[in-house]
């Protein structure tokens, strides 16, 4: 609220008073008083300064009017406001606009002494009226936002400007801080901003009320379109991660609940840190990280060609965009997460490493390819690729491995065959099992392994004599080499 009223602020408060600039300038000169009469005729016993609003609307001749606008430049009075619509002859307009007098109507009839006590009011301005527009604009959005409907928050935000005389919008062109007095906000995550084009009292404590229902509008909209979106990810991820001889039943499952896990599937896991923890934040901060990046990709991908599910599995983002079956989505696809990599990348306060599964058919299938996608990811974050999506090898090796990997008895089989390192210590098995995997990769030969773990030849000898006793393992069996590098390879992709 301004420290003093003026008839160029009534203006900008259109849609709280409703009145236009019929003749006169839009004066800046301060109002001191505001004073309602029945009469032109009652003009000539107002104070200067004032603002004199006409109760019962135009009436009299033209000749009147002139008269009374002579009277009212005259006294020094700071505009003439009428209570309904109003027509002026040329010769009032020209008077109003030789002696600046500022003349006001409404475009449509208002009651006279409502517009009187809501000018008055403002122009006392203080707290009271500061507080009265507030508690008016809030309550009317919540009446908006209890009504509903898919235009609720455009009736919302009307219903507040009008109690506020000001515009509102919602503006989602870009990222938005938490502390923004009208930031929008669904799951933690800042999505738009209520702003105001005035910015009074009255508006500062209205605003984060308005902002607090538009909030739970979205997330009420959210929640209706994907949450039929987001069960079907649920069942995904026990689709990933169960055993094989509970699949039958996840797929009936899957089946009732419309999930096509018979089509074709390309599946992208999406590995989301903290920048400035980089994998040691709290787990309330990863756990925010990974909510928002999930409602990004939903906000991202609903609208995109194909059927998508989001899901969160530990601390990543698994997607899935499914096809129909005999179809290659991988192409359109890898484009869509590729742009949902950059857009969560954007925000500044993630790091975001990926990888993308090859196009795959069945819920077997959908296994294979979340798999591929997992090892991609933790090979791309172990070598510092960020940003993009890494893809499997093309020599195939990485995919016999992840298969290997997802199949909990595999992968049981394999880390049985380490647990003598395991029991070690988590260090000292570390060391076992990548001097093992490199020993033999070169064959057995200690110089050779020497030269890729930069050690000496007789630093490896003692290790692999160490580590072959702790196993109870015999080196020279093809069949036990062939073994242990499985579960070396699997052990070092899983890392």
């Amino acid at each position: 609220m301004p420290q003093t009223a003026t008839v160029a602020e009534l203006l900008r408060h259109h849609a709280r008073f409703g009145l236009s600039l019929v003749a006169g300038p839009a004066a800046q000169a301060p109002i001191r008083h505001v004073a309602g009469a029945d009469t032109l005729a009652a003009i000539e016993r107002v104070p200067a300064d004032s603002l004199i609003v006409i109760l019962g609307g135009p009436s009299g001749s033209g000749y009147e009017i002139d008269v009374a606008i002579r009277q009212a430049a005259a006294r020094g009075l700071a505009g003439l406001v009428f209570a309904a619509p109003l027509r002026l002859p040329i010769t009032a307009t020209r008077l109003a606009d030789r002696a600046h007098l500022p003349v006001l109507a409404p475009e449509r009839a208002r009651d006279g002494a409502g517009l009187l006590l809501d000018i008055d009011r403002y122009v006392r301005g203080g707290a009271s009226d500061s507080l009265a527009r507030a508690e008016t604009a809030i309550r009317l959005a919540q009446a908006a936002a209890e009504e509903g409907g898919g235009e609720a928050v455009r009736s919302l935000l009307e219903a507040a400007a009008q109690a506020l005389g000001c515009g509102l919008v919602l503006d989602e062109t870009g990222p938005v801080a938490e502390s923004h007095p009208g930031a929008v906000v669904v799951g933690r995550q800042p999505v738009a901003a209520v702003v105001a084009d005035l910015d009074d009292d009255a508006t500062r404590v209205a605003l984060p009320a308005i902002a607090a229902l538009v909030s739970r509008l979205r997330q009420r909209e959210l929640s209706r379109r994907f949450a039929p979106a987001m069960t079907r990810a649920g069942l995904i991820v026990q689709i990933v991660l169960c055993d094989r001889a509970q699949l039958p039943q996840l797929v009936d499952q899957a089946f009732h609940l419309d999930l096509a896990v018979e089509q074709t599937h390309v599946v992208a896991w999406l590995k989301v840190e903290d920048a400035a923890a980089r994998g040691e934040a709290s787990m309330e901060r990863a756990r925010q990280v990974l909510d928002e990046a999930e409602l990004s990709a939903l906000q991202v991908l609903h609208a995109k060609p194909g059927e998508w599910h989001v899901a969160t599995l530990g601390g990543d983002l698994v997607v899935v965009c499914t096809g129909p079956a005999g179809t290659d989505p991988h192409r359109s696809a890898r484009a869509e997460l590729q742009r949902l990599v950059e857009v969560l990348t954007a925000r500044g306060d993630v790091v975001v490493t990926g990888g993308i599964g090859t196009p795959q058919a069945g819920p077997d299938g959908l296994r294979q390819s979340a798999a591929e996608a997992r090892v991609a990811a933790d090979s791309a974050r172990a070598a510092g690729r960020h940003g993009t999506l890494a893809e499997t090898d093309a020599t195939g090796l990485r995919r016999i491995l992840a298969g290997l990997s997802s199949s909990p008895l595999s992968r049981d089989l394999l880390s049985e065959m380490l647990a003598p390192l395991d029991a070690m210590g988590a260090a000292r098995a570390r060391i076992g099992v990548v001097t093992l995997s490199a020993y033999l990769d070169a064959q057995s030969s200690p110089t050779r392994t020497a030269e890729a773990l930069h050690l000496h030849p007789n630093a490896v000898a003692y290790r692999i004599k160490w580590i072959s006793e702790a196993l109870g393992a015999d080196l020279a069996d093809p069949d036990t080499r062939f073994a242990l590098q499985l579960a070396c390879r699997v052990r070092l992709l899983n890392a």
